[in-house]
């Protein structure tokens, strides 16, 4: 399995398209670091909520993720080189969890890039303007629940990618869902009286595991969520890559 994991890691390498995800993941970061803290009340800046808010700003990395992990499995389909892949490895099942463990380890490694952009971005700022950042038990405690977050944002990308398989149907059926498509759902559920259903939505559930969602559930029960969805759209996504003829 490891040999598979680092074939998917090779293949990230060896495309351009990763450049332009880090380097949209690094500015939106920094961005939203310099002007969270530019925007805050002096005496805003030295509390806890500040901390954890100002951390929120690497939230752009579970996107990404997201983005990376559909055009993992994606990509091969739309220049035919699943072929060699399955053919390589007859178990397509094997095929499938290694591009989900290498899209939940690229997730977690984009929020490590986001939040070391932001906290490289605020800390000075923070310092140059009297105030100082720090790094106590809830910073860390976010974190690691960015972190996850994020990972299985990559994670749920490749299960999306492998159901779908068409690289711009499964790209704009992503943007549209996590931009339009659960807010709309969430405001009829709440037409209905029945708000609460939308908590259990994929974006709302990793919302309160990575804390941008803070009127839903537990960060505990968003994270279970979180990979109840990768865990059963994944399975989805292996049963059409088994049906998939390869001839």
């Amino acid at each position: 399995m490891s040999t598979l994991v680092g074939s998917e890691f090779l293949k990230l390498r060896t495309t351009r398209g990763w450049i332009g995800y880090v380097l949209a993941l690094v500015v939106l970061s920094g961005i939203g670091a310099a002007a969270q803290v530019g925007t805050a009340l002096e005496f805003e800046r030295d509390s806890p909520e500040f901390r954890l808010d100002l951390l929120s700003s690497s939230v752009t990395a579970g996107l990404i993720a997201f983005l990376v992990g559909i055009t993992s499995v994606t990509v091969e389909f739309r220049h035919g080189t699943i072929t060699r892949t399955l053919l390589a490895t007859p178990r397509r099942e094997q095929v499938v969890v290694a591009k989900e463990l290498a899209g939940f380890l690229v997730g977690a490694a984009l929020a490590v890039l986001a939040i070391a952009v932001v906290l490289a971005v605020a800390i000075p700022y923070l310092s140059a303007e009297g105030a100082a950042f720090e790094l106590d038990s809830g910073v860390a405690a976010r974190i690691g629940r960015l972190v996850l977050a994020a990972a299985l944002w990559g994670a749920l990308g490749v299960a999306v990618g492998a159901l779908l398989q068409k690289q711009t149907v499964a790209v704009v059926v992503a943007i549209l869902w996590i931009f339009l498509g659960e807010g709309l759902i969430g405001a009829l559920l709440g037409l209905a009286d029945l708000e609460d259903v939308a908590d259990f939505l994929p974006g709302r559930a990793l919302g309160a595991l990575d804390g941008t969602v803070d009127d839903g559930f537990s960060p505990a029960v968003g994270g279970a969520l979180g990979l109840a969805w990768v865990s059963v759209l994944g399975a989805l996504g292996y049963l059409r890559v088994r049906r998939r003829d390869i001839t």
